[in-house]
């Protein structure tokens, strides 16, 4: 039993001093330093070029790290902007190597999978063609390149291709243009209906305001009148001559 506990024990330790190890060789490894490791036209295999973006990503995340941890204690300090400066200037500088050594597996990387594409394809022909296909080596770097570039065939081939692709690029913005035309041309014209349409509610309603104020005014005026016209015939009964008879009657002696 103790022996199995030792074993398992020296076993657990010996796994705590390899990752350490791997720990400090990644530290070890700086943006300076993983630029030197993998200088221009240095990576020529896939496995070289996805070990250099699995170190690029680290060290990403380490410059990332260490600009936060820079920001933090520049805040403290009593010139924060110079200080918050100079751990851009580092970041700007370390990604900037990070981001060569990126582009270039990821430029390897394409141009292997069209090469690799050409030779599946020449494989395909041959077989079609009951014809030995030729080896991956012997395809021209030329035409590995001009795969890698979109550009394949003679100049002329090439020069038509790319003509038919801007035409045809620029009849699609044409249309898009056109079609953006008649959406504003229709939404100007709808604009202007609805305008006009309540232009035309706005006159029927003044119109018809007007008519009620114009009735109720004859109405008023019709009231008027009828209070202040005076009265023109004489009582009933009363006989029309009876002031002058009086006047008439002889005076007593």
């Amino acid at each position: 039993m103790n022996f199995k506990t030792c074993t398992i024990g020296l076993a657990a330790m010996l796994l705590v001093l390899a990752a350490q190890g791997a720990v400090a060789q990644d530290a070890g490894l700086t943006p300076a330093g993983l630029a030197a490791k993998y200088p221009s036209g240095s990576i020529q295999s896939n496995e070289t070029a996805d070990q250099a973006l699995r170190e690029v990503e680290q060290q990403r995340a380490v410059v990332e790290q260490k600009y936060a941890d820079e920001q933090h204690i520049c805040y403290s300090k009593f010139f924060a902007t110079s200080c918050l400066d100079k751990a851009k200037d580092s970041r700007r500088v370390a990604l900037g190597l990070i981001r060569k050594v990126e582009v270039d597996a990821n430029a390897f990387i394409r141009t292997a999978r069209v090469a690799q594409r050409d030779h599946d394809l020449a494989e395909k022909r041959a077989r079609e063609a009951n014809s030995p296909p030729k080896p991956l080596a012997d395809v021209p770097a030329k035409q590995a390149e001009q795969e890698a570039t979109g550009h394949s065939g003679s100049d002329a081939e090439r020069r038509t291709a790319e003509h038919d692709v801007k035409v045809k690029v620029r009849a699609q913005e044409e249309a898009a243009k056109a079609s953006e035309r008649a959406e504003k041309a229709a939404a100007f014209d709808k604009k202007a209906a609805d305008a006009e349409a309540r232009q035309r509610d706005v006159a029927a309603k003044k119109a018809e305001k007007q008519r009620q104020a114009e009735e109720k005014a004859q109405k008023a005026e019709k009231g008027k009148q009828a209070i202040e016209k005076p009265a023109t015939k004489s009582p009933a009964g009363t006989p029309a001559s009876s002031a002058s008879g009086a006047a008439s009657a002889p005076a007593k002696p």
